[in-house]
């Protein structure tokens, strides 16, 4: 009974914080000690529940390093103007009549160049939101659609913060756990292009008139050397080069153009690498190109930690082992990935957080891939195909809630378009399903 108290009094402090505007930290911090309370109430040392939760919390340590790299990477991007010119290409090549469409697509290639689904909805989607609300269209379809390709490349993304998690908390190798990833992205990505494309055709863009490229063109200098950042971390991924390496390289390169192609000062890209990238606030792009630094990934990378860490308490209370038992019945291979996506979706709406859901699921999951001999890069993948998109589908979940926000919409209702992100676990369960039938 004390333990159903303390995940309802989680969830109801996460909601009021997300009402609030609190920073979730606090609220995660909160169900710390909750369930640090309870665990003291059945009768366990606070020196074990100390050692479980610190040993908890340091797998979290490997992940924080390349918050630090990917906020640096961020910031440099932003201050060399690869992320304008990845936004100034995208609108030149849009088609107004299938406007849709290209907002799936172009949030998909952004979120995959930056590995962020946060990233990718306060630049790319706050611009096509803004061309939706001047365009006559309805705009929880188009908030859909950016909500899906924002996690495209969260989930598969060398840059991907999300995807570090899952290959530490695993114990996988990074790159040949990407290669699951993608494999099994192709027919949901092609299945979701199509169905994106349908609802285009009936949903136009009436109107572009926008003065967005001629801002971006003149505050920024435009042309292709500007993207060579954004190359290098591509190419440098394709050789599997470590993500780390690749970051601080990607972030040395967008450093040198910034202060050779861009003209900024050295003080200026120093502060804005260890504070974020801003413009003044008379600036039209102000609201819309922003953010990176090492600073601004100190806020994830500590509810990372305290995430860690409640996974640590919890395993002292012996609530995985409790759920272990709820899926002993689970014996082929389709009931294993059905009972990861009940997993995710109950971690994810309890959680509040993509990352709680992730490390619970993991927690909870794990023995039991394990005694059906199932290698941890199937886990890895399932969590990918679980929990990274069932949390964007819940509407009080940061996963959607902050991106909703960004846009200005109701995150209850775009949710119903995010084709993709239920199209990947719904394909690939009934892949492994079909594949059983036919052994």
């Amino acid at each position: 009974m004390e333990l159903l108290l303390g995940f309802l009094s989680s969830f109801f402090i996460l909601l009021f914080g997300l009402y609030k505007g609190i920073y979730i930290g606090f609220c995660v911090f909160t169900s710390l000690l909750i369930f640090t309370l309870i665990a003291l109430r059945q009768g366990h040392s606070f020196r074990d529940i100390r050692r479980r939760a610190l040993n908890s919390a340091k797998k979290s340590l490997v992940v924080i390093r390349v918050f630090i790299l990917i906020g640096l990477v961020t910031a440099s991007w932003l201050t060399a103007g690869t992320i304008p010119a990845i936004v100034y290409y995208a609108l030149r090549i849009m088609n107004p009549r299938l406007f849709v469409l290209f907002s799936f697509i172009t949030s998909c290639l952004v979120s995959y160049m930056l590995g962020t689904s946060l990233g990718t909805a306060s630049t790319i989607g706050i611009v096509l939101i803004i061309m939706a609300r001047t365009g006559d269209i309805n705009l929880n379809l188009v908030g859909g659609a950016i909500l899906g390709g924002c996690y495209f490349g969260d989930r598969c993304s060398p840059m991907s913060s999300s995807a570090n998690l899952i290959s530490n908390l695993t114990g996988t190798k990074f790159y040949p756990m990407l290669k699951n990833f993608r494999r099994t992205t192709l027919m949901p990505l092609i299945i979701s292009i199509l169905i994106y494309f349908l609802f285009s055709i009936n949903n136009p863009l009436n109107t572009a008139e926008s003065t967005i490229l001629d801002d971006l063109s003149n505050y920024f200098t435009i042309n292709f050397i500007v993207l060579l950042p954004a190359v290098v971390m591509l190419i440098l991924s394709i050789f599997q080069i470590n993500v780390r390496k690749s970051m601080f390289l990607s972030a040395v390169m967008g450093s040198i153009i910034a202060l050779t192609i861009q003209r900024v000062e050295l003080m200026s890209l120093a502060r804005n690498l260890i504070f974020g990238f801003s413009l003044d606030d008379s600036n039209p792009l102000s609201s819309i190109l922003r953010g990176g630094g090492l600073l601004s990934m100190i806020k994830p990378g500590i509810v990372i930690f305290i995430s860690c860490a409640m996974v640590g308490v919890l395993e002292e209370m012996g609530i995985f082992e409790k759920t272990y038992q709820v899926f002993k019945g689970v014996k082929s291979r389709s009931q294993l990935f059905k009972a990861t996506a009940i997993s995710s979706f109950i971690s994810a709406a309890f959680g509040g957080n993509q990352s709680i859901a992730v490390v619970m699921v993991n927690s909870i999951m794990e023995k039991i891939y394990q005694r059906l001999e199932v290698d941890n890069y199937q886990l890895a993948t399932d969590i990918s195909n679980t929990a990274i998109v069932i949390s964007p589908m819940i509407p009080w979940n940061i996963a959607n809630f902050v991106i909703a926000n960004n846009l200005g919409l109701n995150p209850a209702l775009i949710v119903p378009y995010a084709f993709y992100l239920f199209i990947l676990p719904i394909y690939n369960y009934i892949h492994l399903a079909k594949s059983e039938r036919n052994s």
